[in-house]
């Protein structure tokens, strides 16, 4: 064998030993679904319906809304004009922002917590505004072009944990500014001279002093974790001391005393979470979990139904399917039963319900 025959011997190896490790790790990681493809070409009332129909269900994965409506409106009279952006709040510790389709964009609680000063936050809504418009200008990922070509194709699923709308959340989750990408906007507007938090809306400045609670919230939920209920309780009732009228704190709270029985503590702390933040799965997941324990039915498939439009999940699609079931509806029981099995099969609720699914009488 000869120099260029042996060069093009080693150069048929090496494509061949790429293709396979790029197959060997696609495989071990789910990579292929991140190769990229051309963006598509939506228009910009496209956009705002993807943007639109997204914010929703991530809001629901980081922790709800927060319950006050009045930061919301501030935030969006200090965006600047000719920067069309829409912000919402998600009702979460962690300093992030989420840019999404649409000029729309999702800030933390905790981020907003740090903010020290006016220009700072007008340079977080402005990188914020930036970001939302390039999402579909560069090459993206074949995975959220066809997620996004599927949300503005197909109707959304009412019980669906798995629908377009929810998998292109989880796609924007991913896309979060966190640390590195927070450090340097402020680096950024630290260079204009006015670090004083003259012009901070009161809404703003406020949740600074509300970090104390938050962090008793995260030592109780560390609690939880090692199941040393006593004193996570006892630190989330300090946290909710500290902080009165949080609905997140509260939320853990009565979910807290749900877990050990005490139903009339859990029912008083839920109400109360319920009543601030009502578009918030999870506390809702929790009130309709205790009216179904109680034999307050009606009540349960209220809760539980507004749990499941906010946010379809194994867990409120089975208790609603209970609730249903109790109430004399077999047959929208058995529905959302089939959609707990197909959607969870291996899981301990996706077993009970293809178990309440096979004994049923009802004509599937």
């Amino acid at each position: 064998m000869d120099v260029s025959q042996m060069r093009i011997f080693q150069n048929l190896l090496y494509t061949i030993c790429l293709f396979v490790a790029l197959a060997w790790i696609g495989g071990c990681a789910g990579l292929p679904q991140y190769i990229p493809a051309e963006p598509p070409k939506l228009t910009s009332v496209e956009q705002d319906r993807v943007g639109a129909a997204v914010e929703g269900k991530l809001l629901q994965m980081l922790g709800g809304p927060y319950y006050d409506k009045v930061l919301v409106n501030d935030l969006n009279r200090i965006v600047r004009s000719g920067q069309p952006l829409k912000a919402s709040v998600a009702d979460q510790s962690t300093p992030a922002l989420y840019p999404l389709p649409g000029g729309r964009v999702i800030m933390t609680r905790g981020l907003l917590a740090e903010v020290q000063s006016q220009p700072e936050l007008e340079a977080f809504l402005a990188h914020a505004a930036r970001l939302s418009n390039r999402i579909y200008e560069d090459r993206v990922a074949r995975n959220m072009v066809k997620a996004t070509e599927e949300v503005l194709s197909a109707a959304s699923a009412l019980y669906d944990p798995d629908s377009e709308e929810i998998q292109l959340a989880r796609l924007f989750k991913q896309a979060r500014c966190e640390r590195d990408c927070l450090t340097s906007i402020r680096l950024s507007a630290s260079q204009t001279g006015n670090p004083a938090s003259a012009g901070l809306p009161e809404s703003v400045k406020r949740l600074s002093a509300l970090q104390p609670g938050y962090e008793m919230l995260a030592v109780a939920q560390d609690f939880e974790k090692i199941d040393n209920q006593s004193e996570a309780i006892a630190t989330y009732l300090q946290a909710a001391a500290a902080t009165p009228d949080e609905p997140r704190i509260l939320g853990s709270l009565g979910l807290a005393y749900l877990r050990i029985g005490e139903l009339q503590s859990a029912r008083l702390h839920l109400q109360k979470a319920v009543e601030l933040q009502p578009d918030y799965y999870r506390t809702q997941m929790g009130l309709g979990y205790l009216y179904l324990q109680t034999g307050k039915y009606g009540q349960a498939n209220q809760a539980l139904a507004a749990s499941v439009r906010l946010l379809p999940v194994t867990e409120n699609l089975f208790l609603l399917a209970e609730a249903r079931e109790k109430s004399g509806d077999i047959k929208g029981a058995m529905l959302l039963y089939r959609f707990v099995a197909e959607s969870d099969r291996s899981s301990k609720l996706g077993r009970t319900a293809a178990s309440r699914l096979a004994q049923s009488t009802i004509v599937q």
